[in-house]
């Protein structure tokens, strides 16, 4: 059995002593006695003792760990484990070092670490990435891939390519920045909740109070918001809902985080709705008619170029137009209107416009739910412009293809003296009319209204409309 070094001293000073002087003299006894004392308490102190080490932090002692490779081994199952969620390993900035030790076996058994003990004492901390729009952090991602993948999930939500849709290049209208940074696990987001956070948009509410003679309508105007947008800030509350000066209410708006402008193609069929040929025939009683030629629509193939942003139109114009079947127009027998109606035209003569703008609605509010389409201009779907063409075709009113040029030809109207039928102009994604609707009373109007809406009535009180409102035309 090896010795100690303390026994292995004692046992060399005791040979000397033993070579040097009788066994039987009083140093000899003193030094074997000497010896035993020695040997007995040293044999105590190591049975009741463990071998340990102190783990040093910052020079301050935090614990015992039962040797340096163990501590070692704890440190890295700790920081390998504050990451795991995530696919990293933590990493700390603390300086840990090592004393080997021996102590009571009590003190080491309380004073052992294990992993949730120095989670809590070291400063722990992850290499996240910042997602950054022209400065300001949308999000911190656990990867640089992953903060890519967010970017490449949001441009397809809305650019979709098809063959029919070629896309020629997509972009972000901000500065987009990945930088790497020192974060903690609850500042961290997965994949699909940073997708989540871009889709649903910066999210900003605010307080109003409630001026006197305030409504609904009034205060989505002066906050350049919608009417159903402040309602829907304010739970419960309706259009009849009463408000009270002094009232406290919420206005909560959304803005996008980052704005997708995708330039590309779009080709595709469209329907040439037939011209409707009307001929007085006085033979025919007080507003009958009587259909002499069937009108069947035509088709053409036509290819737009575009820019748009998260989705809606920027710019819209036809590069090319081939026609594949020419429409029929229709020729109808019409007796005499009841109640004639007298507009000027737009080339400023006069003609009839009878009941055409009572038909004009009726047709449009039979479209109420079309799906938007860019470029539709038939009942599988709509855009503006092809929606107003289509509406008035059946009345025999052939109109310019985009609410650009339709805005461009008609007969002026004020907005004092819409009638139901007239088209109403709004300066919306682009300046100039690059919305249009159609009037049906009421101060309301029906149209195609975006991508993520159908053919709808909306309200030219509205603020975002009546902000936007550019003027009316009458055909």
């Amino acid at each position: 059995m090896r010795l100690s070094p303390v026994l292995s001293q004692i046992k060399g000073v005791v040979s000397n002593t033993l070579q040097k002087s009788s066994w039987k003299s009083p140093r000899v006894i003193g030094a074997l006695s000497l010896t035993l004392i020695l040997t007995g308490g040293l044999t105590y102190y190591l049975s009741t003792t463990t071998s340990a080490a102190a783990m040093m932090i910052n020079g301050q002692q935090v614990g015992l760990v039962r040797n340096v490779n163990s501590g070692v081994e704890l440190v890295e199952s700790t920081l390998k484990n504050y990451g795991q969620p995530f696919g990293l390993i933590a990493k700390t900035t603390d300086q840990i070092t090592y004393e080997k030790i021996r102590v009571d076996s009590s003190v080491y058994q309380a004073s052992a670490l294990n992993e949730k003990a120095l989670d809590d004492k070291l400063r722990l901390y992850l290499e996240g990435y910042k997602l950054e729009a022209e400065g300001s952090v949308i999000a911190i991602l656990p990867t640089k891939e992953a903060s890519e993948k967010v970017l490449k999930d949001y441009e397809a939500y809305y650019v979709k390519p098809s063959p029919e849709n070629k896309v020629t290049s997509v972009n972000f209208e901000e500065t987009i920045n990945i930088e790497v940074a020192e974060v903690q696990p609850d500042q961290i987001k997965q994949v699909d909740q940073a997708f989540k956070l871009l889709v649903d948009g910066k999210v900003r509410t605010q307080d109003y109070t409630v001026q006197p003679n305030d409504s609904w309508w009034l205060i989505a105007r002066k906050n350049n918001m919608m009417t159903k947008e402040v309602l829907a800030g304010n739970p419960g509350a309706t259009e009849d809902t009463k408000l009270k000066p002094g009232q406290i209410i919420k206005l909560v708006d959304t803005t996008p985080y980052l704005t997708v402008v995708s330039q590309g193609t779009y080709s595709g069929p469209e329907t040439i709705p037939y011209d409707v040929v009307t001929k007085a025939d006085s033979s025919l009683g007080v507003g009958k008619t009587k259909v002499l030629v069937p009108g069947s629509n035509g088709s053409k193939l036509v290819t737009y170029s575009y820019v748009q942003k998260n989705g809606l139109d920027v710019t819209k114009q036809v590069i090319d137009e081939k026609i594949t079947q020419a429409p029929v127009n229709q020729v109808i027998a019409k007796g005499p209107n009841s109640r004639p109606v007298t507009i000027a035209s737009a080339s400023g003569s006069a003609v009839s416009r009878g009941d055409s703008g009572s038909s004009i609605v009726d047709r449009a509010l039979s479209l109420q739910g079309t799906p938007y389409v860019f470029g539709g201009t038939t009942r599988s779907g709509f855009d503006c412009s092809g929606f107003v063409k289509y509406v008035y075709a059946g009345s025999g009113i052939s109109l310019p293809r985009t609410s650009f040029a339709q805005f461009a030809s008609g007969v002026s109207v004020s907005r004092n003296h819409l009638s139901p039928g007239d088209l109403v102009f709004f300066s919306t994604y682009a300046p100039g009319a690059s919305h249009v609707g159609i009037y049906i009373g009421g101060a309301r109007f029906i149209h195609a209204s975006n991508p993520n809406s159908d053919v709808k009535i909306s309200s030219l009180g509205e603020s975002f409309y009546s902000s936007r409102y550019l003027g009316a035309r009458r055909y």
